[in-house]
């Protein structure tokens, strides 16, 4: 166990480092920042939980719930989001329980389980970057022809569609 008031330090250093890159960021670079904290965190809890340390383990649990509580599911839009933003809050909340029970029963398990759902969604949030970042269009999509009632999802809300279904079928093994 870290010496407490190293840890508090250690603490407050790493919130100041994550409010000073948040104010540079753009949304999809602080989501992926989000997905980021939250696989850190969960992997912290595991390594806290095998080496018997519960105060870091509880620690970094309530961690990773708060980034995927009040940053991740706070910044879906429900409104206009559609399945995939319910799908997302879904995931998100039944990460939330799993990491509840993770902390009431020591459960590595639970949180080999959020990690293993929440990593391919980090994964494909980077790799959604990628063209954006070499000029392309953002969520370029065919467009839809002028009968078309619907128009057609985005390439970003099919690839994040895809994901979610990875996850989903993950989650049910």
């Amino acid at each position: 166990m870290m010496n407490r008031p190293f840890s508090a330090g250690m603490s407050a250093y790493r919130d100041v480092d994550i409010h000073t890159r948040a104010s540079t960021m753009d949304q999809h670079e602080l989501v992926a920042m989000m997905y980021e904290g939250a696989l850190e965190s969960v992997a912290r809890a595991r390594g806290a939980l095998q080496q018997g340390d519960i105060e870091t383990k509880v620690l970094e649990i309530q961690r990773a719930v708060r980034i995927l509580q009040e940053g991740l599911r706070t910044s879906l839009d429900l409104e206009n989001g559609g399945e995939l933003a319910a799908n997302l809050a879904n995931l998100y909340d039944y990460c939330i329980v799993r990491l509840t029970q993770a902390n009431g029963h020591n459960d590595e398990a639970a949180l080999a389980e959020v990690a293993r759902l929440i990593k391919p969604i980090a994964e494909a949030w980077r790799q959604m970057r990628a063209p954006l970042d070499k000029g392309a269009a953002p969520n370029a999509a065919p467009t839809p022809s002028p009968s078309a009632a619907d128009p057609a999802p985005s390439a970003t809300t099919r690839r994040m569609g895809h994901v979610y279904s990875a996850a989903v079928a993950l989650a049910s093994a």
